[in-house]
């Protein structure tokens, strides 16, 4: 059972027992306030450039998200994605809890791109839900429910199975359904990673054959020498089963953290993709 994506380019299967992909993070206007000018002021070539930046360090899918203070989403997600799809052949997940912003981001885009998210709260499931399932495309479903996020991994699990109730009932097919442990910094809790890596293994062990994504930078939120944290973060995460993680694909230390956990799954045979990204990495400094 494999995820199939497309954007302008050629179509992608994603299966958890391959090597893992990434969703590039970086459009995403909180705590870029460049950024953020750009979809205020309407520079798509901006947002165009840091899409082809993502997929040449090697990102998979292009996360376009523009909530923030000021921006209407409804207006300028449609725009901002036009403009990512026209720039890159690789897929895009569509990152918005508006419904009227979702609707017009869908009418803009090409091919067949991944939602970002749904939940188990009442409001998600009304309002987001049906249209996914209306549009036959593939979502993540936050570990989260009516109750917030939960501190436990077993309410984060409880949470997970009503989301996917929610969408096979709504007609949706199950390797649609994409799962999100929330990940948490470890900042505001020094059990943060630890809860969100015993949910990513349970989730694992549950769902086999589902997808496992999840903001994984947001682990270091805070904290100091954050790069280090991510990629030691990202390289345990992938063995216990994360297999698309959203990430900075443009750090090399978050680049080195992910390949490090496929090559302890035995996914990278002769460790090729290791030792390319090394020798392209040092070819750039030189």
């Amino acid at each position: 059972m494999s995820l199939k994506l497309q954007g302008a380019g050629a179509p992608i299967e994603i299966h958890p027992i391959d090597p893992a992909r990434i969703i590039g993070e970086r459009i995403n206007p909180s705590g870029k306030p460049a950024l953020r000018r750009a979809l205020l002021e309407g520079d798509w070539a901006a947002v165009a450039d840091e899409a082809r930046r993502q997929v040449a360090a090697g990102a998979d899918l292009i996360d376009v998200n523009v909530g923030g203070k000021g921006i209407d989403e409804v207006a300028v997600l449609p725009q901002a994605v036009r403009a990512v799809a026209q720039a890159v052949d690789a897929p895009l997940c569509i990152d918005t809890r508006v419904p009227a912003a979702l609707e017009a981001a869908l009418d803009a885009c090409p091919g067949r791109p991944l939602i970002n998210s749904i939940s188990a709260e009442k409001r998600a499931l009304a309002e987001i839900l049906p249209i996914v399932a209306e549009r036959g495309v593939p979502v993540i479903a936050l570990c989260m429910g009516p109750d917030g996020i939960p501190t436990d991994p077993e309410r984060r699990l409880a949470n997970a199975e009503a989301a996917l109730e929610a969408a096979l009932q709504a007609g949706m097919s199950p390797e649609d359904i994409l799962f999100d442990p929330l990940v948490m910094t470890v900042g505001a809790d020094d059990q943060a990673a630890l809860t969100v890596l015993e949910t990513v293994r349970r989730l694992r062990a549950l769902f086999p054959d589902h997808t496992i994504t999840g903001g994984a930078s947001n682990i270091s939120f805070g904290m100091p020498n954050r790069p280090v944290l991510n990629a030691h973060f990202l390289a345990v995460a992938t063995v216990l089963g994360m297999n698309l993680p959203i990430t900075d694909p443009t750090d090399p230390n978050l680049r080195f953290g992910l390949l490090s956990g496929t090559i302890f799954l035995g996914r990278d045979a002769r460790t090729r993709q290791y030792m390319r990204y090394h020798r392209s990495q040092r070819s750039s400094q030189e």
